[in-house]
């Protein structure tokens, strides 16, 4: 008896994100060398932020949760429309390719101090919101084909679906909330300590 491979929104926002980090990680090779020079000052001048005791972690966890709140926001609003399910691939795929630039970039180019300042500023917080914007985009996905599916405008239950998946997806959004707080209380503090600058 042959089996049917069941669609999983999750395992196609994996491999969307995979796909990202992979073309993120080769894109750095398309950069020229006054370009990779100009973002390693870059770096420096936010570095020299770090270990600026004016920096208000406040206003990093502002910006950080303005910036993971409009992306869920993007993500939620996608779900709602049918054809919206390619603009969270879409989005996810910028995401990964974002995360697979900016790590390779100081894996690489960044010679004093890259990989801690990957371990220490990049890793903490992306280990909780990636997972979370994952689940956020599968959720997204799923929503917008059953909505193709089962048309449910056709019948009375939009509402009721629509409640539904707000609610579950507020529920795995919160982890950005955490991500963000992350980002702004614990990242600086460990790029702090462990670059000692």
């Amino acid at each position: 008896m042959r089996r049917t491979l069941k669609f999983s929104p999750l395992l196609l926002t994996l491999a969307l994100f995979a796909s990202g980090l992979v073309m993120g990680i080769l894109g750095l090779r398309v950069l020229s060398p006054d370009e990779k020079a100009e973002l390693v000052a870059y770096l420096e001048v936010f570095m020299r932020g770090v270990h600026n005791p004016g920096l208000d972690p406040k206003a990093i966890f502002r910006l950080s949760l303005e910036q993971n709140a409009r992306t869920a926001l993007f993500i939620w609003a996608f779900g709602l429309a049918v054809i919206g399910a390619p603009l969270t691939c879409v989005l996810i795929f910028v995401r990964g390719f974002a995360a697979g630039f900016g790590a390779m970039f100081l894996l690489r180019e960044v010679t004093s101090g890259g990989l801690t300042m990957f371990l220490s500023g990049m890793v903490p917080h992306n280990l909780i919101a990636i997972p979370a914007l994952l689940s956020l985009s599968a959720m997204s996905i799923s929503f917008s084909v059953a909505l193709l599916r089962e048309r449910p405008w056709n019948y009375g239950g939009l509402w009721k679906m629509v409640a539904t998946y707000t609610w579950r997806f507020l529920m795995v959004a919160a982890g950005l909330f955490l991500a963000s707080a992350v980002e702004a209380f614990v990242s600086p503090l460990l790029l702090s300590r462990s670059t000692g600058l």
